[in-house]
């Protein structure tokens, strides 16, 4: 059982968020999404690694689709 909010994440993972969150994040919530995903997979208490990642992430085609219902609401532009 992992204790509530602790997380563990491999280097290549690690790197690739921090990538996520300045490439490809648009908005502060894009960044919730991933936290509350990480934290969910967390509760096993196993180390997360890039196995995990397109379920932390999503598909790029969800990427494109939060985009879009992003700029339409005028969150983003």
């Amino acid at each position: 059982m992992n204790p509530r909010d602790i997380i563990t994440v491999d280097v290549p993972l690690f790197i690739r968020l921090l990538e996520y969150a300045r490439e490809d994040a648009q908005t502060d919530m894009d960044l919730h999404d991933v936290a509350e995903n990480i934290i969910s997979l967390a509760t096993s208490g196993k180390t997360l690694s890039m196995e995990d990642y397109s379920t932390i992430i999503g598909s790029q085609e969800d990427i494109n689709e939060r985009r879009m219902l992003q700029v339409r609401a005028g969150i983003i532009r």
